[in-house]
């Protein structure tokens, strides 16, 4: 490694914390938006008997700022024919308010990013 008066080095190392701080940060970033996005979808679906509700996904898209569009399976306190308890895998497009995410509109589920970014747009 080159040396000059020892500073290479010390570069590299307050270069690697500050690449490291910023991936923590990106990541923290995105677990909130999900725990808050999580908050409003189980405020949605309150009255409907819903014992757990599951994100499956979060994306947003630049194309489209202040959007995002999140999948969940959510499994309520009745059964199904077979016994099981029933479950539905729902989609919604949301919308940013200030720090916070509000339903705009239910839309179709999916996992798929390119398919969530169609959604995003308007698209089915």
């Amino acid at each position: 490694m080159l040396m000059i008066d020892g500073r290479l080095p010390t570069r590299a190392l307050v270069f690697t914390l500050l690449l490291c701080l910023a991936a923590v940060l990106s990541t923290t970033s995105c677990s909130s938006n999900e725990a808050k996005v999580k908050k409003v979808i189980q405020e949605y679906m309150k009255n409907q008997g819903v014992t757990d509700l599951v994100m499956d996904s979060f994306f947003t898209d630049p194309q489209y700022p202040g959007k995002a569009y999140t999948s969940a399976t959510v499994t309520y306190n009745f059964a199904s024919s077979g016994g099981n308890p029933q479950k539905e895998f729902l989609g919604f497009i949301l919308a940013q308010e200030g720090n916070s995410w509000r339903i705009e509109r239910t839309t179709s589920y999916t996992k798929d990013k390119a398919q969530a970014a169609k959604f995003l747009g308007g698209g089915k």
